[in-house]
Formats: C-alpha cells, sequence, structure tokens
C-alpha cells in the first residue's frame, strides 16, 4: 500500500475529509514508536526521536530485534495477541527513567508506545473514585443532568480549563449541550459545529480507539523512520495509537481556538458515536494512560446511563404506542373501515407520534387529520415518494425541501415527514407531518470555509469562535426513533387487517361468482323453457275467443282478454330475461361502425309513423365514429329509444334529441326527451336495478332495460350519467371506454 496514493499532495478544507490520518507517518512529541513485524519480531519503524530513549538513532535501530531493547519474558506476553488486540501496559526504564509500554497487534505489525510513567496512583483509592462516579451518575434522573454532572466530575478530576459534552445531530453537526469552564473564559454552552469540525473518518477513529489526547497543540510532530525507503511509500497503520500525531488542518483549527492541549472521549451509544467529551486546556497538558482510562469508563458509564435512560423513554412511548393501536385496530375491525377507523373519533393515527398532522391514502382515497397540506399536495408528495430510492418502503425527514425543493412551499405544515408505504406496490400510504420550526441556531462562528488570505486557492480553518446566529427555517422537530417504530409497527398491524379481509372478501367473491353464474344460466333456462306452454296458454286462449265468444258473457270473454294480454306481457319478459343473459355471458368483439348510421337504421325498425306520429326524432350530425360490440350498442340505444318514445308521447310536442357532449375532456353520447321526467336526486341508482320500475302499468315494460344498457357500458368499460326533472324529460349520457 502507497500513501502516495491515499494521501492529498495538500491538505485542505476542501479535500480534509478525506485525509488518511491513521497513516499520517507522525507521532506526538511526548512520546515513542517502536514498531516490528509481528513474526519476526524484526523493526520495521521508529519515531526519530528514539535516540532519547536508546541512545542510538533510528537508522541503528531500524532492522533489529526487539530483543536487542527488551527482554524475552517480556515479549513473550505479546506473541499470542491477535489482530487489533491490546496488551496490558507493562512498566519498563530507560535511562534509568521508568516508561509505560502500551503494545497493540495491527495490521501484520507488533506497535509499541512508550510514554513517561507518572507517580502511580494508589489502586484501592482509585477503586473508591471511580465507584463514586458510578454511583453518581447512577443518581442521575434526565439526560441533561447525566451530562452536567459528566463534565462537572471531568473537570474536578483533570483540571482542564473547560470540559465540554458535545452532541451530534442527525447531519453529524455537534452542539454543546454541557459546559464547566474556568469562570473567566466565555461560555460556548449552546453554541453549534458544522459536521467539517469532525470528519468522517476522525469519527470513525473515535469509535475505535475511544479516548485521545493532543499534549501540545504547538510542539513539533515527530517522524516515522522506516526501514524500507521513505515511510509515506510504505505506511504503518497508527489506528490504535495512543499517540498518533493530528492532522495539520486540526491542529491549525486549534491554535485558531488558542487551545493548548486537549482530550476528547467518544460517547458511543448502540454502536453509533453519539457525541464527545471535549476537554480543551489553554497551555500544554500530558494526562498519563491510565487516567485516559479512567476517563473513557467514565464515559462508557455516562453512554450506559444514556442508552438506558433513552430505552426507558423509548419503551414508554412504545407501551403508549401499542395501546393506542390496539384501540385503533378494534374501530378499524368494527365495520371494515379503515379510512374512518384511523382519522375519525376520540383516536386517530396522528397520536401515534408527536406530529401535528396526518394522512391515510388507501384505494385511491385520502383521509387526513390535523395540521395538513391539501389533498392534491398530498397525492403529488406520496407520487413523488412512491418514485424514489428508498430503503424498506419508508421515508422520513425533517427538511422536505432538502430533499424535494418542489415541496419546499409546503414548509408551515409538512417541513417534516414520516411516509410508510403499505405494500412494495406504494400506492397506499401511512402519512405524518410536522409543522415548520423557525428557531435561531448559535454557530461557534462563522460556519462557511474562508479564503486563506496569503493564498487564492487555498482554505483554512475559520479563526473567529465567537457565536455566530442563523435563523433556521424550513426544517421541523426531528423523528425519533419510536415515532418511526410506531408507524411502521401501525402499518404491519394495517396491512394484516387488509390482507385478512382481502382473503375472506375473495373466499366470498368466489362463492357469489359461481352462484352467480349459476343463476344466469338458471334464468336463461327457465325463460327458455317457459316459452313452450306461455304459447300453449296463448293459442287455447285465442281458440276460445274465437271459437266459443258468442257463447261466453261478458266476464268470460273479460277473461280470456286478460289471459291473452298477461300472456303477451309475460313473453316481453322472458324476451328481456333472455336478452339480459346474452348481454352478462356474451364476449365484448369492438369494431369501428357510425353510430349515426346505427341509430338511423333502428329507427326504421320501431313503427315511428304508426306508434308515435308526432314525435319529433333530432339526430345530431356530430355524432361520430365508435369503436364498440355493435350488437351490444345497438341493443343500448333501442333500449334507451323505447323509453324515451314511450315516457314523452303524451307531451303536447313530443321530442327526442340524439346527439354528443363534451364533459370535462370526454365525449358523452345522450339520448334526451322532453316526457315525464323523474326525481333524479332519489332514484338516479334505483332505475338501473333489476325489475325496478317509476311507473304503474299505464306503461307496459318489464324493468330491465335500463339494467341492460348498465351492464353493456360496464363491459365497456364506459359510465352512464342521468339528469331529470318530474315532467321535464330525462337526458342519458354515456361512454363506451
Amino acid at each position: 500500500m502507497s500513501i502516495s496514493s491515499l494521501y492529498p499532495k495538500e491538505v485542505t478544507l476542501t479535500n480534509c475529509d478525506k485525509e488518511p490520518i491513521h497513516i499520517l507517518g507522525k507521532i506526538q512529541s511526548c512520546g515513542y514508536l517502536l514498531a516490528a513485524a509481528f513474526e519476526s519480531q524484526i523493526i520495521k519503524y521508529c519515531s526519530e526521536n528514539i535516540a532519547e530513549l536508546l541512545s542510538k538513532d533510528s537508522t541503528a535501530v531500524l532492522g533489529e530485534k526487539l530483543s536487542a531493547y527488551f527482554e524475552d519474558n517480556l515479549l513473550r506476553k505479546y506473541s499470542d495477541l491477535e489482530d487489533q488486540e491490546k496488551a496490558i501496559p507493562q512498566k519498563v526504564e530507560f535511562n534509568e527513567k521508568a516508561f509505560l509500554l502500551i503494545a497493540h497487534h495491527y495490521a501484520g505489525n507488533l506497535i509499541f508506545e512508550l510514554e513517561p510513567l507518572e507517580t502511580e496512583e494508589n489502586p484501592y483509592e482509585h477503586q473508591i473514585y471511580l465507584s463514586k462516579i458510578v454511583s453518581e451518575l447512577n443518581a442521575a434522573e434526565s439526560e441533561q443532568e447525566m451530562c452536567d454532572l459528566t463534565a462537572s466530575l471531568i473537570k474536578e478530576s483533570y483540571d482542564y480549563d473547560r470540559v465540554m459534552i458535545y452532541r451530534f445531530d442527525e447531519n453529524w453537526d455537534g452542539v454543546v449541550v454541557s459546559e464547566e469552564k474556568e469562570e473567566h473564559m466565555e461560555s460556548w454552552l449552546g453554541l453549534r459545529y458544522p459536521a467539517s469540525d469532525i470528519p468522517q473518518q476522525a469519527r470513525k477513529l473515535f469509535l475505535k480507539q475511544g479516548v485521545r489526547i493532543i499534549a501540545d497543540v504547538k510542539s513539533q510532530s515527530v517522524a516515522i523512520h522506516a526501514l524500507s525507503g521513505n515511510e509515506q511509500e510504505n505506511p504503518v497503520d497508527l489506528t490504535q495509537s495512543e499517540l498518533r500525531a493530528s492532522s495539520p488542518i486540526h491542529i491549525e483549527y486549534l491554535e485558531n481556538m488558542e487551545v493548548g492541549a486537549t482530550m476528547t472521549a467518544a460517547i458511543i451509544s448502540k454502536g453509533t458515536l453519539w457525541g464527545l467529551i471535549a476537554c480543551h486546556h489553554n497551555t500544554p497538558k500530558f494526562i498519563s494512560y491510565y487516567k485516559r482510562q479512567s476517563c473513557k469508563y467514565l464515559t462508557q458509564v455516562l453512554s450506559s446511563r444514556i442508552i438506558l435512560s433513552t430505552a426507558n423513554q423509548a419503551l414508554l412511548k412504545v407501551n403508549e404506542s401499542a395501546v393506542l393501536r390496539n384501540k385503533l385496530l378494534e374501530k378499524i375491525s368494527k365495520d371494515w373501515d379503515v379510512l374512518n377507523g384511523l382519522t375519525t373519533g376520540d383516536y386517530t393515527m396522528l397520536e401515534v407520534t408527536d406530529a401535528q398532522g396526518s394522512a391515510v391514502l388507501l384505494d385511491g382515497q385520502i383521509r387526513m387529520t390535523g395540521e395538513t397540506p391539501d389533498e392534491d399536495a398530498i397525492r403529488k408528495l406520496v407520487k413523488a415518494l412512491s418514485l424514489a430510492d428508498l430503503e424498506d418502503n419508508y421515508y422520513y425527514s425533517n427538511a422536505l425541501g432538502k430533499d424535494f425543493e418542489e415541496f419546499e412551499v409546503l414548509k408551515s405544515k409538512a417541513s417534516g415527514v414520516l411516509c410508510v408505504f403499505l405494500s412494495s406496490a406504494r400506492k397506499d400510504a401511512l402519512i405524518w407531518f410536522k409543522a415548520e420550526k423557525i428557531k435561531t441556531v448559535n454557530w461557534a462562528g462563522k460556519p462557511e470555509k474562508v479564503m486563506s488570505p496569503d493564498d487564492d486557492q487555498r482554505m483554512s480553518p475559520r479563526k473567529s469562535f465567537e457565536k455566530w446566529s442563523v435563523l433556521q427555517e424550513a426544517h421541523s422537530e426531528p423523528w425519533q426513533d419510536y415515532e418511526i417504530a410506531a408507524a411502521q409497527a401501525l402499518k404491519q398491524d394495517i396491512s394484516e387487517i387488509i390482507l385478512e379481509k382481502y382473503e375472506e372478501v375473495k373466499l366470498l367473491n368466489s362463492k357469489l361468482q359461481s352462484a352467480y353464474e349459476d343463476l344466469e344460466t338458471f334464468s336463461y333456462s327457465v325463460a327458455h323453457d317457459l316459452r313452450a306452454p306461455l304459447r300453449g296458454i296463448d293459442g287455447f286462449a285465442q281458440i276460445i275467443k274465437e271459437d266459443y265468444s258468442d257463447v261466453l258473457d261478458d266476464f268470460g270473454k273479460s277473461s280470456v282478454d286478460t289471459i291473452i294480454d298477461s300472456a303477451d306481457r309475460m313473453n316481453h319478459l322472458i324476451d328481456d330475461i333472455l336478452e339480459f343473459s346474452r348481454v352478462t355471458q356474451a364476449d365484448l368483439h369492438r369494431t369501428p361502425f357510425s353510430l349515426k348510421e346505427v341509430t338511423e337504421e333502428l329507427l326504421k325498425f320501431l313503427n315511428l309513423r304508426n306508434d308515435y306520429p308526432n314525435t319529433r326524432i333530432d339526430i345530431s350530425s356530430d355524432l361520430p365514429e365508435v369503436e364498440a360490440d355493435q350488437r351490444m350498442v345497438t341493443q343500448l340505444m333501442q333500449n334507451l329509444l323505447t323509453n324515451a318514445l314511450k315516457y314523452s308521447a303524451a307531451a303536447e310536442k313530443p321530442l327526442i334529441e340524439i346527439g354528443v357532449e363534451n364533459i370535462k375532456g370526454k365525449d358523452y353520447y345522450f339520448v334526451k326527451d322532453n316526457g315525464i321526467g323523474f326525481d333524479a336526486k332519489r332514484h338516479k341508482k334505483r332505475i338501473f336495478i333489476l325489475f325496478s320500475r317509476l311507473v304503474g302499468k299505464e306503461y307496459p315494460g318489464s324493468g330491465l332495460g335500463l339494467t341492460i344498457v348498465k351492464r353493456i357500458i360496464k363491459k365497456h368499460n364506459g359510465k352512464i350519467k342521468v339528469r331529470s326533472t318530474p315532467g321535464e324529460g330525462s337526458t342519458f349520457l354515456f361512454t363506451l371506454k
């Protein structure tokens, strides 16, 4: 591995997030380094200052074995170290001075770091001190109280000029949530620092190492020499090093802050960097390894308490959410109405999170509760999210406008959005909205990168850390883990209900379909088989009327006429039933034809001159050519025209109009009359029901005509509308696709 391929030619703020700080090739001046091949223990690297320790310069040390400087029984302790494993530190002496040897195995190298050993602490007193810390932290109830107590304990124990608890947000910006400092110093409590102040590779190293010091910001770093040529061409990995030097950019940053020494400890929550304990001193300050480990231990206790506190709060919220979800499911299960069950009544889906508004989109319908965008905006938002690259079919953000600029206009009600899709098809969704929360964010200095005055191209760390206030807009309160978990749990509950109901409806539909097909066959068979006895009844009634009318009294003659009339009506009813069955069972065959020509041809067979001599019929020349099943459309027009003729015959000047009307960009064909009409508001659905009639026996018919019309239109995937007013006539409008 060559550092030249990893390390930038010049590190600036524009590329510092790519700086390989684990292979800088330098250590701090407060200690010494030797690194040997793990198997052979031949020294491959050493720090330039090693002569101070071994009375030999680096060129003489490189290539020798560790056994030249350390006892065999000591080296044997390190022979079984696993990769990335650290050994227990050992006390060693060089030139009558005590040093602490800190060893670890990393990437094939056995790395020795030596630092001066201060007066050893009394283990018993140290144990009592740590027990006290644990007791005090365990007694703290809130997260803020824990942070304040930790900052106070570290300030007291390590005597840094400033101790801060620094918490990361979802964007890796950090904010000082707790602080202990010398009285004369300006407070930085509440100030925010941009994510670039601690780049991602530095955060990764904090996760691995836990605690780190910079003993003297202004001291010159010590170079590392390599056995095989330039160390930068064959670098030693110092990921776990205690004495690793810092990035020049970070040193410049600390100098601008007028900081002389630092100690930083990682606060880790569930494997993620929650924040840092940042200690600053105005002058150089060295903290021994054992004290650093005590700080690490203290930080681990704080991390555990934060995790426990967060878990308890989340558990409380989860329990509240579970109770609410059960109540919602009870409501939904009563009427099998998901939309109203989630959005109406004493409990709604809004209470599942801390949002201000919520909506559910199901089967193309939307129901909303609380403060939400309008329905059209919600549909557009769900559509955009359904096309986005989402993980696990859900999306959340407290700054929607950053991800989707077109929706920034919704910020007053929807700066924050949590959307959970109910299936992978992403058609149905549960959505929660959080309103914009405008607030002032106080940064530690102006957060933008600034140009260095002595180089037009170089960008350097900012030199001012005075409070810089910025108004933050188009952001809501962030979504908490328990809110996202509760939303996903509700989605799961609803999905199971919908699936259960779907299977139930599917089974019922299958049974209904089978019964419907049997009924269709039965009705056709019955209607067909009734023909023969009906012909017999009609035939014998006609014989009696013709041959025996002279011997029948008036009642007998009237009875025979009634039999003949009833047989005729029964015959027409059978015709209608058979036609309905044929339409229902027939396949659709679309062909192009002229609707105007079909209508004109049909009128020739309706015997208008004899039956309706006073009726005028106007056919629009605009009637177009259509693509449909011609036989079915002929039946449709015949039924509509027959009704129009029948119900307008008594008008003073009967008029029937046949034409086309454009409604919202779609052509509707219509048959309009000026007949008796009806109350469309009350009966517009009833008139299409099988055998349903609004008139008495004075108007002949079976009540199947309009049912057949609707069935034909449905087969064509069309729509039918009706307009009617009593005494003013009716208009039936329809499409064919």
